[in-house]
Protein backbone atom coordinates (compact mmCIF):
# COMPACT_ATOMS: atom_id res chain seq x y z
CA UNK A 1 0.00 0.00 0.00
CA UNK A 2 1.25 3.40 -0.86
CA UNK A 3 1.99 6.37 1.51
CA UNK A 4 -1.35 8.03 0.35
CA UNK A 5 -3.60 4.98 0.89
CA UNK A 6 -2.00 4.00 4.72
CA UNK A 7 -2.61 7.87 5.66
CA UNK A 8 -6.34 7.82 4.37
CA UNK A 9 -6.59 4.64 6.56
CA UNK A 10 -4.96 6.31 9.36
CA UNK A 11 -7.86 9.21 8.94
CA UNK A 12 -10.23 6.79 8.63
CA UNK A 13 -9.81 4.13 11.92
CA UNK A 14 -9.03 7.93 13.55
CA UNK A 15 -12.31 9.46 12.77
CA UNK A 16 -13.96 6.42 13.45
CA UNK A 17 -12.46 6.25 17.19
CA UNK A 18 -14.12 9.59 17.69
CA UNK A 19 -17.34 8.74 16.15
CA UNK A 20 -17.93 6.80 18.31
CA UNK A 21 -17.23 8.40 21.33
CA UNK A 22 -17.96 12.09 20.80
CA UNK A 23 -21.46 12.36 19.39
CA UNK A 24 -22.39 8.72 20.43
CA UNK A 25 -22.09 6.36 23.56
CA UNK A 26 -21.06 3.21 20.86
CA UNK A 27 -17.65 2.80 22.55
CA UNK A 28 -19.52 1.46 25.58
CA UNK A 29 -20.63 -1.88 23.40
CA UNK A 30 -16.68 -2.32 23.54
CA UNK A 31 -14.62 -0.99 26.47
CA UNK A 32 -15.41 0.42 30.31
CA UNK A 33 -16.53 4.83 29.96
CA UNK A 34 -12.81 5.30 31.53
CA UNK A 35 -11.61 4.67 27.87
CA UNK A 36 -13.37 7.27 26.57
CA UNK A 37 -10.68 9.93 26.86
CA UNK A 38 -7.63 7.65 25.68
CA UNK A 39 -10.29 6.87 22.58
CA UNK A 40 -10.72 10.62 21.66
CA UNK A 41 -6.85 11.51 22.24
CA UNK A 42 -5.60 8.27 19.97
CA UNK A 43 -8.44 8.91 17.14
CA UNK A 44 -7.20 12.86 16.99
CA UNK A 45 -3.19 11.16 16.59
CA UNK A 46 -4.45 8.81 13.93
CA UNK A 47 -6.07 11.73 11.87
CA UNK A 48 -3.15 14.19 12.00
CA UNK A 49 -0.79 11.44 11.25
CA UNK A 50 -2.74 10.24 8.54
CA UNK A 51 -3.58 14.25 7.22
CA UNK A 52 0.20 14.67 7.65
CA UNK A 53 1.34 11.41 5.52
CA UNK A 54 -1.12 12.35 2.60
CA UNK A 55 -0.08 16.27 2.53
CA UNK A 56 3.80 14.64 2.52
CA UNK A 57 3.35 12.81 -0.78
CA UNK A 58 1.39 14.59 -2.54
CA UNK A 59 3.80 17.51 -2.09
CA UNK A 60 6.84 15.11 -2.57
CA UNK A 61 5.02 13.87 -6.07
CA UNK A 62 4.69 17.37 -6.89
CA UNK A 63 7.87 17.92 -6.45
CA UNK A 64 9.23 15.24 -8.38
CA UNK A 65 7.06 16.67 -11.32
CA UNK A 66 8.20 19.89 -10.93
CA UNK A 67 11.86 18.55 -11.23
CA UNK A 68 11.09 15.87 -14.55
CA UNK A 69 9.63 19.22 -16.08
CA UNK A 70 12.39 21.35 -15.37
CA UNK A 71 15.82 22.61 -17.17
CA UNK A 72 17.37 18.92 -16.01
CA UNK A 73 14.98 16.78 -17.52
CA UNK A 74 16.74 17.11 -20.89
CA UNK A 75 20.15 15.95 -19.51
CA UNK A 76 18.55 13.23 -17.39
CA UNK A 77 16.66 11.89 -20.93
CA UNK A 78 19.65 12.36 -22.86
CA UNK A 79 21.99 10.56 -20.42
CA UNK A 80 19.10 7.77 -19.94
CA UNK A 81 19.89 7.35 -23.71
CA UNK A 82 23.07 7.09 -23.47
CA UNK A 83 23.50 4.08 -21.28
CA UNK A 84 20.41 2.50 -23.50
CA UNK A 85 17.82 2.80 -20.36
CA UNK A 86 15.21 5.13 -21.89
CA UNK A 87 13.27 7.88 -20.52
CA UNK A 88 12.02 5.25 -17.58
CA UNK A 89 15.24 4.78 -15.91
CA UNK A 90 14.42 1.30 -15.98
CA UNK A 91 12.07 0.99 -13.17
CA UNK A 92 8.54 2.16 -11.97
CA UNK A 93 7.58 4.49 -9.97
CA UNK A 94 4.49 3.00 -8.26
CA UNK A 95 4.68 1.51 -5.13
CA UNK A 96 1.78 -0.53 -4.96
CA UNK A 97 -0.96 -2.42 -6.69
CA UNK A 98 -4.01 -0.81 -6.81
CA UNK A 99 -5.72 -3.90 -5.46
CA UNK A 100 -3.75 -2.44 -1.91
CA UNK A 101 -6.71 0.31 -2.10
CA UNK A 102 -9.49 -2.79 -1.04
CA UNK A 103 -7.99 -2.65 2.38
CA UNK A 104 -9.63 0.59 3.13
CA UNK A 105 -12.81 -1.33 2.70
CA UNK A 106 -13.16 -2.88 6.13
CA UNK A 107 -12.33 0.71 7.75
CA UNK A 108 -15.50 1.83 5.35
CA UNK A 109 -17.15 -0.92 6.84
CA UNK A 110 -16.79 0.64 10.47
CA UNK A 111 -19.04 3.83 9.84
CA UNK A 112 -21.95 1.38 8.00
CA UNK A 113 -22.22 -1.39 10.35
CA UNK A 114 -20.81 -0.92 13.91
CA UNK A 115 -20.55 -4.25 15.84
CA UNK A 116 -23.03 -4.40 18.52
CA UNK A 117 -22.52 -5.18 21.99
CA UNK A 118 -22.01 -8.81 23.44
CA UNK A 119 -25.62 -10.70 23.52
CA UNK A 120 -27.52 -14.13 23.83
CA UNK A 121 -25.01 -15.45 21.47
CA UNK A 122 -22.18 -14.87 23.64
CA UNK A 123 -23.99 -15.95 26.53
CA UNK A 124 -25.11 -19.36 24.97
CA UNK A 125 -21.19 -20.07 23.52
CA UNK A 126 -19.44 -19.17 26.23
CA UNK A 127 -20.00 -21.38 28.99
CA UNK A 128 -23.49 -24.30 30.14
CA UNK A 129 -23.39 -22.64 33.64
CA UNK A 130 -21.97 -19.51 35.28
CA UNK A 131 -18.99 -20.03 37.44
CA UNK A 132 -18.28 -19.95 40.75
CA UNK A 133 -16.11 -17.00 42.52
CA UNK A 134 -13.21 -18.18 43.77
CA UNK A 135 -12.55 -19.74 47.53
CA UNK A 136 -11.02 -16.57 48.38
CA UNK A 137 -14.04 -14.22 47.57
CA UNK A 138 -16.43 -16.26 49.70
CA UNK A 139 -16.27 -14.35 52.78
CA UNK A 140 -16.34 -10.08 52.86
CA UNK A 141 -18.30 -7.34 52.88
CA UNK A 142 -21.52 -7.01 50.22
CA UNK A 143 -21.96 -3.80 48.32
CA UNK A 144 -25.75 -4.17 47.33
CA UNK A 145 -27.89 -2.78 50.29
CA UNK A 146 -29.81 -5.72 50.72
CA UNK A 147 -29.33 -5.83 54.47
CA UNK A 148 -30.17 -2.13 54.78
CA UNK A 149 -33.59 -1.95 52.87
CA UNK A 150 -36.35 -2.62 55.17
CA UNK A 151 -38.37 -5.28 55.24
CA UNK A 152 -41.12 -5.56 52.49
CA UNK A 153 -38.55 -3.13 50.26
CA UNK A 154 -38.69 -3.73 46.70
CA UNK A 155 -34.71 -3.78 46.63
CA UNK A 156 -32.74 -3.16 43.23
CA UNK A 157 -29.91 -4.91 42.72
CA UNK A 158 -27.34 -6.05 39.62
CA UNK A 159 -27.24 -8.96 38.55
CA UNK A 160 -23.35 -9.98 39.69
CA UNK A 161 -24.64 -8.82 42.91
CA UNK A 162 -27.39 -10.87 43.27
CA UNK A 163 -25.10 -14.01 41.64
CA UNK A 164 -22.81 -13.13 44.09
CA UNK A 165 -24.75 -13.33 47.10
CA UNK A 166 -26.88 -16.07 45.91
CA UNK A 167 -23.29 -18.37 45.96
CA UNK A 168 -21.56 -17.03 49.33
CA UNK A 169 -24.38 -15.95 51.50
CA UNK A 170 -24.40 -18.26 54.06
CA UNK A 171 -26.79 -16.36 55.96
CA UNK A 172 -29.18 -16.55 52.75
CA UNK A 173 -30.31 -12.79 53.15
CA UNK A 174 -31.98 -13.34 50.08
CA UNK A 175 -34.70 -15.77 51.18
CA UNK A 176 -37.97 -13.80 50.85
CA UNK A 177 -37.10 -10.64 49.77
CA UNK A 178 -38.21 -8.79 46.85
CA UNK A 179 -35.43 -8.37 44.32
CA UNK A 180 -35.09 -6.36 40.85
CA UNK A 181 -33.21 -7.15 38.24
CA UNK A 182 -32.83 -6.05 34.86
CA UNK A 183 -30.61 -7.67 31.90
CA UNK A 184 -31.51 -9.24 28.90
CA UNK A 185 -33.21 -12.35 27.53
CA UNK A 186 -31.30 -15.68 26.56
CA UNK A 187 -33.29 -19.09 25.79
CA UNK A 188 -31.97 -22.10 27.70
CA UNK A 189 -32.08 -25.64 26.18
CA UNK A 190 -33.80 -27.61 28.92
CA UNK A 191 -36.91 -24.54 28.83
CA UNK A 192 -37.06 -21.87 30.35
CA UNK A 193 -34.81 -19.00 29.82
CA UNK A 194 -32.18 -16.48 31.08
CA UNK A 195 -32.32 -13.16 32.34
CA UNK A 196 -27.78 -12.16 31.65
CA UNK A 197 -25.56 -9.80 31.89
CA UNK A 198 -22.24 -9.18 31.13
CA UNK A 199 -19.86 -8.36 33.66
CA UNK A 200 -16.68 -6.00 32.12
CA UNK A 201 -13.14 -5.62 33.50
CA UNK A 202 -11.63 -3.92 30.55
CA UNK A 203 -13.04 -4.38 27.72
CA UNK A 204 -15.71 -6.64 25.81
CA UNK A 205 -12.62 -9.51 25.32
CA UNK A 206 -12.89 -10.23 29.08
CA UNK A 207 -16.33 -9.74 29.81
CA UNK A 208 -18.07 -12.32 32.38
CA UNK A 209 -21.23 -14.08 32.30
CA UNK A 210 -23.71 -13.79 35.48
CA UNK A 211 -27.72 -15.14 34.95
CA UNK A 212 -30.29 -16.55 36.26
CA UNK A 213 -32.76 -19.18 35.37
CA UNK A 214 -36.24 -17.77 35.02
CA UNK A 215 -38.91 -20.84 34.48
CA UNK A 216 -41.88 -19.48 35.37
CA UNK A 217 -43.21 -16.78 32.55
CA UNK A 218 -42.37 -17.58 29.22
CA UNK A 219 -39.60 -16.71 27.27
CA UNK A 220 -39.36 -13.41 25.80
CA UNK A 221 -37.26 -12.67 22.15
CA UNK A 222 -33.76 -13.22 22.57
CA UNK A 223 -31.58 -10.08 23.22
CA UNK A 224 -34.83 -8.20 24.26
CA UNK A 225 -33.57 -6.08 27.67
CA UNK A 226 -36.23 -6.75 31.06
CA UNK A 227 -36.69 -5.59 34.37
CA UNK A 228 -37.92 -8.41 36.63
CA UNK A 229 -39.32 -8.51 40.44
CA UNK A 230 -39.41 -11.14 41.97
CA UNK A 231 -37.68 -13.74 44.44
CA UNK A 232 -34.62 -15.85 44.65
CA UNK A 233 -36.08 -19.78 44.80
CA UNK A 234 -33.73 -21.41 47.72
CA UNK A 235 -31.91 -24.08 46.60
CA UNK A 236 -31.01 -26.79 49.04
CA UNK A 237 -27.39 -27.72 50.22
CA UNK A 238 -24.60 -26.06 50.13
CA UNK A 239 -24.61 -22.70 47.73
CA UNK A 240 -21.63 -23.07 46.27
CA UNK A 241 -22.56 -26.86 45.12
CA UNK A 242 -25.21 -24.85 42.79
CA UNK A 243 -24.71 -24.75 39.10
CA UNK A 244 -27.09 -21.84 38.19
CA UNK A 245 -29.46 -19.89 40.54
CA UNK A 246 -33.06 -19.67 39.52
CA UNK A 247 -35.33 -16.44 39.93
CA UNK A 248 -39.07 -16.69 40.28
CA UNK A 249 -41.19 -13.69 38.33
CA UNK A 250 -43.69 -11.26 40.43
CA UNK A 251 -43.31 -8.89 37.74
CA UNK A 252 -41.55 -7.85 34.53
CA UNK A 253 -41.31 -4.80 32.38
CA UNK A 254 -39.82 -4.41 29.08
CA UNK A 255 -37.04 -1.80 28.97
CA UNK A 256 -35.23 0.09 26.31
CA UNK A 257 -31.32 -0.67 25.76
CA UNK A 258 -28.81 0.48 28.21
CA UNK A 259 -26.40 3.50 27.20
CA UNK A 260 -23.77 0.74 29.11
CA UNK A 261 -24.88 -2.74 28.17
CA UNK A 262 -22.13 -3.87 30.67
CA UNK A 263 -21.71 -4.14 34.85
Amino acid sequence: MNRIAQGLTLVLLGAAALTATVPTDLYLNWVKPAFQPFLIAAGLVMVVLGVWLVVAELRGEAAEADHDHGGHAGNDAAVAEAYGHGGDHGHDHSTAPRVAWLLLLPVLAVFVVAPPALGSYTVQNTATESAAPPERERSGQFDDGLVEASEGEVVPLELRQFVMRAWIDEDRLLAERTVELTGFAVPADDGGWYLARLQMACCAADAVVNKVLIDDVPAPEADSWWTVRGTWVEPEGELYDVNEHRFSVTELEEVTDPPDPYE
